[in-house]
């Protein structure tokens, strides 16, 4: 009888733990998926490149086939808080991208980032760090409901930050919602898997409106992370699942409607493991001249671990945000506004945080543009107030 608990025990625990690592197992089931889809094709291939290398395969691998471009920020910024207003002209941040193919499946990444330091020893300079690092083996072409199946591996973008980056084309005034709110980040060390959904848009809506993720049906990504983010080092031996599911329900009547799902779990950045599942569901509308985003989360802790106590325990908070934006004169004018809402669930010092953003923007040429926002945030009593003149150099 003694021996049958035990046994039955046993599988009870079993049980708890399977149940407690579905989840997990889904996430990893998909990533596996897609790794098989895109591995085969892209190692067969090296083989065969490798066996047939000759002269002229030599000769077209030269150092001018790097791809290089920037993303800067620079301007004016003024700021009045609490403790006191400020204002000054800066570079607010800077990205240089190094981009490498070496044939149709294989291609690296390297990005620094560049920031002002104002803490420390190097307060006042410039200071550059990687954020991607990443190789991208990708198997053009579709396989099964999969377009382009691609894998990252390095320190790569995370499923969510970079995709909104697309749709809201603003960093140049702010982290996006769920950053800003120190919930999820934009990238990290790990290994991402990606795909668009049932072959890509007609021409006609990318030359319009844009070709990023221009999955027919949609895209989705899903990646196992670090999870402390690509300034921070692993604090825990705990690895996080991040993913991205977007659909595109009616590519023939509105292309430009999606619906997300995205999320995260897994533990906070910390030695304590604070448990960290977010969940968000976005509705999101990419045409001419109205663009529209709209977001709603609920999250147990966060990827740094800093929403929890002293003993590890996560706090709950929620919110929303929306943005919109109105473009003018031939796409040349844009107006723009954003509003995000973020509240704690049983954590009244946490209170609430919003931030209200109304901007306008003038196209110089391409992605090169000039903007001037407004923003105000408001935190447990603090009210912050910014107006920036800013150009966002792009070439």
């Amino acid at each position: 009888m003694g021996q049958q608990l035990l046994t039955w025990l046993h599988q009870l625990g079993c049980l708890h733990i399977f149940a407690k690592n579905v989840k997990m197992m889904k996430g990893w089931f998909i990533l596996t998926i897609l790794l098989l889809l895109t591995f085969p094709k892209v190692f067969g291939q090296q083989v065969a490149d490798t066996l047939r290398l000759n002269n002229q395969e030599l000769s077209a691998n030269k150092p001018n086939d790097i791809s290089v471009s920037t993303q800067i920020f620079l301007g004016y910024r003024y700021f009045n808080g609490n403790s006191g207003s400020t204002n000054e002209f800066t570079v607010k941040r800077g990205y240089i991208n190094f981009i490498k193919s070496l044939n149709k499946n294989i291609s690296g990444r390297i990005t620094p980032d560049i920031t002002l330091d104002r803490e420390g020893d190097g307060q006042g300079d410039m200071e550059m760090r990687l954020k991607y690092c990443y190789m991208k083996l990708e198997e053009p072409g579709d396989f099964w409901i999969f377009t382009n199946p691609a894998v990252f591996i390095g320190e790569v973008f995370t499923p969510w930050i970079e995709f909104e980056e697309k749709i809201n084309p603003y960093r140049i005034q702010g982290n996006h919602f769920l950053e800003k709110s120190d919930i999820l980040i934009s990238a990290d060390f790990g290994v991402m898997a990606a795909a668009l959904l049932g072959g890509t848009l007609n021409e006609g809506y990318q030359t319009r409106v844009g070709s990023d993720y221009p999955g027919r049906y949609g895209s989705l990504a899903i990646g196992v992370y670090n999870g402390g983010g690509y300034h921070n080092i692993e604090e825990n031996n705990n690895k996080t699942l991040q993913y991205r599911l977007t659909l595109r329900p009616l590519p023939d009547m509105i292309p430009g409607l999606q619906l997300s799902y995205t999320g995260a779990t897994g533990k906070g950045n910390t030695t304590l493991s604070p448990d960290w599942n977010t969940n968000v569901g976005v509705l999101s509308y990419q045409g001419q001249p109205v663009t529209l985003c709209g977001q709603v989360f609920s999250s147990v802790g966060n990827y740094s671990g800093s929403l929890a106590d002293t003993l590890g325990v996560s706090y709950k908070v929620w919110g929303w945000s929306a943005f919109v934006e109105f473009k003018l004169l031939r796409n040349r004018l844009s107006i723009f506004g954003r509003y995000d809402y973020v509240k704690g669930r049983n954590l009244s010092e946490f209170g609430n945080i919003t931030q209200s953003v109304v901007g306008v923007a003038y196209s110089l040429f391409r992605r090169n543009k000039l903007v001037v926002d407004y923003s105000r945030n408001e935190s447990s009593g603090m009210v912050e107030e910014v107006i920036e003149f800013m150009v966002e150099l792009a070439f």
